[in-house]
């Protein structure tokens, strides 16, 4: 009776544990307006030797509009990878370093979803699918595998993330 009680609480658990990571969380960005942009996807592998990483996203005429950039996190007095921030910059508004956020100022959003943090206890968890709506498009980032350097280490060695711009809701 024990053995079989074990067994459903396990199960229970690792199938929420399973729904956690695959919850969609969604987030607004504070930056309103009407810019659409060209649709495409990004697979993108981050790695400490290719650790910074760039991508022009081009408004619907095709133009170069916004920028994608992913900035490693390295804890201070550190020189190993914990995770990375995703920034997109608006090439007309240069004064925002990153309009993914809920606001710009980054202490105010709360579910902090444009930090890929592979710590334990991160505010989201790694792997769930994050849209991001940006005025009238939408930004989806998904983390699709995590490699570390030690299993039981924090620090990573490649992280590979799905990237779809759209301007339809996912």
């Amino acid at each position: 009776m024990f053995r079989w009680l074990l067994v459903v609480i396990l199960t229970t658990a690792s199938v929420s544990i399973a729904d956690d990571a695959g919850k969609i969380v969604y987030s607004e960005s504070f930056k309103k307006g009407a810019t659409r942009i060209t649709e495409q996807t990004l697979d993108v592998t981050l790695t400490p030797e290719n650790a910074k990483q760039e991508f022009k996203v081009l408004d619907s005429f095709g133009k170069p509009r916004y920028t994608l950039r992913f900035v490693p996190d390295i804890p201070n007095g550190d020189t190993k990878i914990v995770g990375w921030f995703v920034r997109l910059t608006d090439g007309h508004h240069k004064i925002y370093d990153n309009i993914l956020p809920t606001s710009p100022d980054l202490t105010r959003d709360s579910q902090q979803l444009w930090w890929l943090d592979a710590k334990p206890y991160a505010k989201t968890l790694l792997k769930a699918p994050r849209v991001f709506k940006v005025e009238q498009f939408y930004c989806v980032i998904q983390v699709k595998d995590v490699k570390k350097l030690v299993s039981t280490s924090a620090y990573l060695n490649q992280m590979d993330v799905s990237v779809r711009f759209t301007n339809t809701k996912p």
